[in-house]
């Protein structure tokens, strides 16, 4: 798609996922630059029928039809045509999807990345954004580890999952707990000193859990942090 592509976003694949209605919902796998939802409608929409679909229509390219004399004035329309509760969670979950695959293509060295995504979030919003974002890697990565079999037991999801998905990034070990970080590799040495990588991490490890389907659920707590001035950063694995 040569209107992203001349934003240096390549697109490396997508999907489409079928709606109510008969509509589509399409998919993109991406790696580039963050740009804003608003940059992203002003590329997306020269597509043929996108447009519809983020205004919640059929994705059915319409001829234009005449004003009536009662529309609204153009900048109005503009003002208030992604207003909608729908139409806001389908951009945050498009933006996501396109941050989790740019980590992917670069995992485990994603550092420089990691770092440029915590630094575009408002600091608000950041330790929770952060935990997202490790979340829904963690469910992705899970299939790169090529697991054989069934995870049925917690001790098989740490040996399989766990600790082979985090160890390329931190020197990581189980204790009677959970799992306690003890530093980091050179693949996350630039957010190393961001106390959002802690959550990034808790929710990595989340999303590899939530990842086996024969798991009993699992939820994951951070008890102490380095950045908090304790000598590791544990975690704490107990049935939800």
């Amino acid at each position: 798609m040569s209107c992203l592509r001349k934003q240096g976003i390549n697109t490396m694949g997508h999907s489409f996922d079928a709606l109510p209605g008969g509509s589509r919902k399409l998919t993109l796998d991406v790696d580039g630059p963050i740009l804003s939802n608003e940059q992203l409608r002003s590329h997306l929409e020269t597509l043929n029928g996108v447009a519809g679909v983020l205004e919640g229509g059929s994705g059915k390219a319409e001829p234009p039809a005449a004003e009536p004399a009662t529309a609204k004035p153009p900048s109005q329309e503009q003002e208030t045509r992604f207003k909608s509760a729908d139409s806001e969670a389908g951009d945050a979950d498009i933006r996501d999807r396109m941050l989790i695959f740019s980590l992917l293509s670069r995992y485990p060295n994603i550092s420089g990345r990691l770092l440029e995504i915590d630094g575009s979030i408002p600091e608000p919003e950041r330790a929770q954004r952060m935990l997202e974002l490790g979340q829904g890697f963690g469910r992705h990565l899970s299939k790169n580890l090529k697991v054989k079999g069934e995870i049925s037991s917690l001790s098989n999801a740490v040996e399989l999952l766990l600790i082979p998905g985090l160890s390329p990034l931190v020197q990581i070990a189980q204790y009677s707990e959970g799992l306690r970080v003890s530093g980091y590799t050179k693949n996350m040495k630039h957010t190393a000193s961001k106390p959002e990588s802690c959550q990034f991490l808790a929710g990595m490890m989340q999303g590899l859990l939530d990842s086996a389907e024969s798991l009993p659920r699992y939820h994951v707590e951070q008890t102490q942090c380095i950045h908090s001035g304790a000598v590791s950063c544990d975690y704490r694995l107990s049935p939800a």
